[in-house]
C-alpha cells in the first residue's frame, strides 16, 4: 500500500498547549471540549475519565504500531473515574470499532499528551477521529487482497483521508460526516449506509467508481441516494468535496439532531439534491484539475467470489492467505496485541488490519506459515474460526463507557456469545450477520443486520424496565433495504427473543429467502407473533430491572448537559473555516487566473469572517446583505476588527473590472490579515500560557429589580448569546428573568447558564409555548 504522510507532530503540540491552558484556568471548559474531541478525545460516561480514539484509514495498522498501541494501553488506560461509579479499576484493553479506528477508554485526561506523543512517534494520529469531522474513512475487510475486488480501495482511503485531514473545510461541519471505499459491487464498505459510499468499477474500459451519498443510521434511517452511476478514478475528491460543501452550508446547524446530510436529501427530495450537488461541483471543479494523477491503485481483473471460510483462513488473489480474527466484542488486551504483532512478524508479513466488523485481517500469509500464525493466536486466547458469521456478535460501547448508552449492549452481547455455539455451525444460519446498539443512535449499526438489536427504556408496571427492539433483514449495501423494526422485549429476553426470530427465518423461509425477503413477507403481524411470547409481565417486573451485566436496578439518568456554550463556540468556528476555506479556494483560482472565480471567493471569505465576529454580539443575520451594517453598528469601537474591515472594503472597491489581476490579489492580502485578526480572537488555545489567577469579589445589590430579557422566537443559541451578553453588563448578584419558547430553548439555555456558573432559581410556564426562567448571576460571565 502507499504510504502517505499522516500524523504530525504540531497537532500533539497543539493539544498539549491546550491542555495546559485549560488546566490554568485559561481555557474554559467549553472551549476545551470541542477542541480535545477534534484530536480524537471524548468524554466518557464516567467523569475525570477520557477515551482516546487511533485513526486507521482501511483500518491498516502495522505490527510495530500495533505494539505502540498495545503498551500505550497498558500504560494509561483502565484509570478509577472520579465520581465513584466503579468500585474496581476497569479492564485494560484495545478496541476495534465499527469505523475501524483502535480506542482505549478509561484514560486520565493528565496522561493524553503522553499517549498522543507515543502514537505520534509510530506515524499514528487521533486528528479528527471525533467531532463535527470527515470521520476514518472505512473500506472492504480484505481491500488489496479480495479476489473479487477490481482495485485496492485503501489507497484511496488512504489518499481521501489525507487531503481531507486538517482541510479547512472539513474543520468545523454542522456534525460528522462518514466516507467508504468498496472494490466491488458485493460492496463490504457498506455504501448504502454513508454519507458518501464510492464503489469501485470499469466502464467502456475506464477505471473509475459508482457514488453513493447521503445515508446514515441512528434515530432515523435512511438508504443511500445514487449519486453518480460512474465517475473516473481521478473525480473522487472532486466529488467528495462537492457533497461536503452542501453538508456544509446546507446542514441544519441550529438543531444538532438533523445536521447530517440525509436530511438535506429528505428537504431538497432525490431531484433536487442530485442538482444541488451539480451546482457546488460546478463551483469547485477548476481547483481539481490536477488531480488526474492523484493516486497509483493496482486496478485489476476480479477472479473470484469474495471469499469466505469456517476455519477463518481465506484465499488472497496473489495466492497467499489472510486469517481473519474473531474478536469477542472487538477487545484485545496489551498482551493479545503483542501476540498478533509477533505472530504477524514471525509469519514474514506486515499486512494488519482491523475491520468494521470489529474484527482483525492478518493478511499475505504464506500458506506453509498459517498453521504456526493460528496456533500461536489461540494459544493468547484469540480465536479464528468463524469470524465474520453469527458468531461474531457487533455491539458498541452502551452503558460501560458511552453517555448516550440506555442499555448495555456489551452486556447482551456477552447473553448472546453461548446461544450462537450450535447455530454458527448450520449452514442456513451461520452466515447470518448480529448487531447491538445500547440507544437508537446504532453505533452498532443495527439497522443494517440480519438480527438488529437496539436498547431502549420502557415502563413496566410503573418501574422503568431496559428493553430492546429488534431489528430484522437489513443490509448496508448501497441498494438495499434496511431492516424492518419489530417489537420491543425485555433486555432479559432479548437472547431468547433472538434466537427465536432466527430459528423462525431457518424453519419458515423458502428457498434460498434472505432474512429481508422473509420478514417483508411475514410483516409487522408475523413478526409480532413470534415475539409475543417475550413481552414483559407485570408480575415478573423485579427480575427485569436489572440490565446484563449490570448489579443496580436500571435508570435513565444520564449525563445531559446544556450545549448552548459549545455551539455558540461551533459557529464561530466554523465561519472562521469557511473562510479558510474560500481563500483556499481563491489560491487555486489566482493561480489559475480565473480573476471572477477569486473575487467571489474571497467576497464569501470577508462575509464569513464578519459573520464570526458578529457571534459574539449575538447576531446572526438570514441574509448576506445585513452583515456588514451590522458589523459597523456592533462593532464600530473595536479598533482592530474595524481596521481590517476598512482595508477589505477598500480592496473590493478597488478592484479594476477591465484589469481584475492586481486587484484581486490585494484583496487576497488584505483579507488574509483580517482573517488572521479572527484566527486570533477566536483561537482556541490562548496566546497566554499561564494563568493569572485573580479572587472575584461579589457585588451584593440590593435592589430587588429584577431586569427582563424577552427572547421569543430567538433560537438555540443565539439566545444563550444573548442571555450572556445581557447578564455581562450586570454587576454580580443580579436577577434576570427570561422568556424562553418551549422546546430546545428550555431545555438546553437553563443547563448552559448552570455551566457557565450562574443560578437558575425556577423555570415558570406562562403559556403553551412559553417559559420564563430566573437567573442569579453568581460569576463573570
Amino acid at each position: 500500500m502507499t504510504t502517505f504522510d499522516f500524523a504530525q507532530t504540531a497537532d500533539v503540540d497543539e493539544f498539549e498547549a491546550g491542555y495546559k491552558a485549560f488546566k490554568a484556568g485559561t481555557m474554559s471548559e467549553e472551549r476545551f471540549t470541542p477542541f480535545r474531541l477534534q484530536m480524537g478525545v471524548y468524554g466518557q460516561r464516567q467523569e475525570g475519565v477520557q477515551m482516546v480514539r487511533v485513526k486507521l484509514p482501511g483500518g491498516n495498522v502495522t505490527p510495530d504500531q500495533l505494539d505502540v498501541i498495545g503498551d500505550c494501553v497498558a500504560d494509561y488506560a483502565g484509570c478509577m473515574p472520579t465520581d465513584g461509579t466503579l468500585s474496581q479499576a476497569p479492564e485494560k484493553f484495545a478496541h476495534v470499532t465499527t469505523r475501524q479506528d483502535i480506542q482505549a477508554n478509561f484514560v486520565s485526561l493528565d496522561d493524553v499528551p503522553a499517549f498522543l506523543r507515543r502514537l505520534d512517534a509510530a506515524g499514528l494520529t487521533t486528528r479528527e477521529a471525533c467531532g463535527n469531522t470527515v470521520r476514518n474513512v472505512t473500506t472492504c475487510f480484505l481491500a488489496g487482497r479480495c479476489p473479487a475486488e477490481n482495485t485496492d480501495v485503501s489507497v484511496h482511503a488512504r489518499r481521501f483521508a489525507e487531503y481531507f485531514l486538517r482541510h479547512p473545510l472539513a474543520q468545523q461541519f454542522p456534525r460528522k460526516f462518514k466516507v467508504t471505499f468498496s472494490g466491488c459491487d458485493t460492496d463490504c464498505g457498506l455504501s448504502g449506509m454513508h454519507d458518501a459510499g464510492f464503489i469501485a468499477t470499469v466502464k467502456d474500459g475506464v477505471n473509475g467508481f459508482k457514488v453513493w451519498a447521503a445515508g446514515g443510521l441512528s434515530s432515523q434511517p435512511m438508504s443511500a441516494l445514487l449519486l453518480e452511476d460512474f465517475i473516473p478514478e481521478s473525480d473522487v475528491l472532486l466529488v467528495g468535496e462537492a457533497l461536503m460543501r452542501m453538508h456544509f452550508k446546507f446542514s441544519d446547524r441550529k438543531r444538532r439532531a438533523r445536521a447530517r446530510l440525509k436530511y438535506v436529501a429528505q428537504k431538497l427530495g432525490a431531484e433536487g439534491f442530485v442538482e444541488e450537488y451539480k451546482k457546488q461541483r460546478a463551483v469547485i471543479e477548476s481547483t481539481h484539475v490536477g488531480d488526474s494523477d492523484y493516486v497509483a491503485s493496482n486496478w485489476r481483473q476480479p477472479t473470484a467470489a469474495l471469499p469466505s471460510s469456517d476455519t477463518g483462513v481465506v484465499d488472497q488473489h496473489n495466492g497467499k492467505k489472510a486469517v481473519l480474527l474473531n474478536l469477542f466484542r472487538g477487545d484485545l488486551i496489551p498482551a493479545q496485541c503483542h501476540a498478533v504483532a509477533d505472530a504477524a512478524r514471525a509469519a514474514g508479513t506486515h499486512a494488519l488490519s482491523v475491520t468494521a466488523e470489529q474484527g482483525f485481517v492478518i493478511a499475505d500469509v504464506d500458506a506453509d506459515q498459517v498453521e504456526t500464525l493460528v496456533s500461536s493466536l489461540v494459544d493468547a486466547g484469540l480465536a479464528v474460526e468463524y469470524a465474520r458469521g453469527i458468531a461474531d456478535v457487533t455491539a458498541c460501547p452502551g452503558t460501560e463507557t458511552c453517555r448516550l448508552g440506555i442499555t448495555s449492549s456489551r452486556g447482551l452481547a456477552q447473553a448472546l456469545q453461548p446461544l450462537m455455539a450450535d447455530l454458527k455451525k448450520d449452514a442456513t444460519l451461520a452466515g447470518i450477520t448480529v448487531k447491538a446498539s445500547g440507544c437508537q443512535h446504532s453505533c452498532g449499526r443495527h439497522h443494517i443486520a440480519d438480527l438488529g438489536f437496539h436498547g431502549m427504556a420502557k415502563k413496566v408496571a410503573g418501574q422503568a424496565v431496559p428493553h430492546y427492539q429488534l431489528h430484522v433483514g437489513g443490509s448496508g449495501v448501497g441498494g438495499s433495504a434496511l431492516a424492518f423494526a419489530t417489537d420491543p422485549v425485555p433486555a432479559k429476553y432479548a437472547p431468547e427473543a433472538g434466537i427465536a426470530v432466527l430459528n423462525a427465518y431457518k424453519s419458515g423461509r423458502l428457498e434460498n429467502e434472505s432474512t429481508h425477503d422473509w420478514a417483508a413477507r411475514l410483516g409487522k403481524e408475523g413478526l409480532s407473533e413470534i415475539l409475543a411470547p417475550f413481552k414483559a409481565d407485570a408480575g415478573e417486573v423485579d427480575g427485569l430491572i436489572y440490565d446484563w451485566s449490570e448489579n443496580e436496578a436500571f435508570n435513565t439518568k444520564g449525563n445531559k448537559k446544556g450545549e448552548c456554550a459549545g455551539a455558540v463556540l461551533s459557529m464561530s468556528d466554523a465561519l472562521i473555516s469557511e473562510a479558510e476555506y474560500e481563500m483556499l479556494l481563491a489560491r487555486a483560482h489566482i493561480d489559475a487566473m480565473f480573476w471572477a472565480e477569486a473575487q467571489t471567493a474571497l467576497r464569501r471569505s470577508v462575509i464569513s469572517a464578519a459573520r464570526a465576529f458578529l457571534v459574539a454580539y449575538g447576531e446572526a443575520p438570514e441574509a448576506d446583505a445585513e452583515v456588514f451594517g451590522l458589523l459597523i453598528a456592533n462593532a464600530g469601537a473595536d479598533a482592530d476588527v474595524m481596521a481590517g474591515f476598512n482595508a477589505v472594503q477598500g480592496a473590493m472597491m478597488s478592484i479594476d473590472l477591465a484589469d481584475p489581476g492586481a486587484g484581486v490579489t490585494k484583496l487576497r492580502e488584505v483579507q488574509s490579515a483580517w482573517l488572521a485578526v479572527a484566527q486570533k480572537r477566536f483561537a482556541a488555545v490562548p496566546e497566554t500560557p499561564e494563568a493569572v489567577v485573580t479572587e472575584e469579589v461579589a457585588v451584593v445589590v440590593e435592589s430587588s429589580d429584577v431586569t427582563l430579557l424577552d427572547l421569543t422566537g430567538v433560537a438555540c443559541p443565539m439566545n444563550f448569546v444573548k442571555t450572556k451578553i445581557k447578564m455581562s453588563m450586570m454587576p454580580v448578584g443580579s436577577l434576570l428573568d427570561v422568556i424562553l419558547d418551549d422546546g430546545a430553548p428550555i431545555e438546553n439555555v437553563p443547563l448552559s447558564l448552570e455551566e457557565q456558573g450562574q443560578t437558575v432559581h425556577s423555570k415558570e410556564k406562562i403559556s403553551d409555548s412559553q417559559w420564563k426562567i430566573r437567573v442569579e448571576k453568581i460569576s463573570s460571565i
